[in-house]
């Protein structure tokens, strides 16, 4: 191996624990996120009957996988599902689509290659509730007062975010090349982050509506957080 493929090997492996470094920090103020959130979401009663319709619907979604035509449709979805959120990434980032194939023996999307993105393309299938998150608009635009309504798009909320539940429970591995290939503890911990914040996102909606919801996980809770972690030191 000459000198300059050390070089590059030694920056490459640097950047790697550094990336590592950055992402664990991140996991670990999305986990004070997400103790805030629990502790908002448990101080009452009355606040905890906020999330019944979330609940039913998360647990709906198992129910239909006891029925065997339904277990395999929702079987070819998720690999649908998979694949596409790929392809949403590789478009959002500028690639060209080659190829995009989804079936009962092979399921893969291919396109062109880029500077940018490589991460969110290769990972975001294992932790990005597509569905759930495409539900939120209609949530925040539906106006308070129609209270049984608001149930409804809760319930869906809930039915499909199990849905990417089970999504990333079965499809991630630690041996698939999407995980080993931007390196395996780089990937969990992105993955964790994102799950974490996603999972918070969620479960603050029914009670805080959508904006403050984003607003609290992506603002005031990692806020507070660090603002108490630097008056200690």
């Amino acid at each position: 191996m000459s000198k300059k493929e050390k070089a590059s090997e030694f920056i490459e492996k640097a950047a790697q624990i550094l990336d590592c470094i950055l992402l664990g920090a991140f996991t670990l103020l999305a986990v004070g996120v997400l103790m805030k959130t629990f502790r908002l979401e448990t101080r009452s009663l009355a606040r905890i009957r906020f999330h019944y319709p979330l609940f039913v619907g998360f647990g709906a979604f198992f129910v239909t996988l006891v029925f065997p035509h339904l277990r395999r449709n929702i079987r070819w979805l998720m690999n649908f599902t998979h694949e596409f959120i790929h392809l949403v990434f590789a478009l959002v980032f500028f690639r060209k689509i080659h190829r995009f194939n989804v079936d009962d023996s092979d399921c893969h999307v291919s396109f062109s290659s880029g500077p940018l993105g490589y991460m969110p393309i290769t990972l975001s299938p294992y932790c990005f509730p597509l569905f759930t998150l495409i539900l939120l608009p209609w949530r925040f635009t539906t106006p308070e007062t129609n209270e049984y309504y608001l149930m409804v798009i809760d319930f869906l909320i809930g039915f499909s975010y199990a849905f990417h539940v089970c999504c990333w429970v079965t499809q991630t591995r630690l041996h698939q090349t999407d995980i080993t290939g931007p390196g395996t503890v780089r990937s969990l911990l992105y993955i964790t982050f994102f799950v974490i914040l996603g999972f918070c996102i969620v479960l603050l909606t029914p009670s805080s509506g959508v904006q403050l919801a984003v607003t609290r996980v992506l603002w005031d809770f990692p806020k507070g957080i660090i603002t108490s972690l630097l008056s200690i030191f």
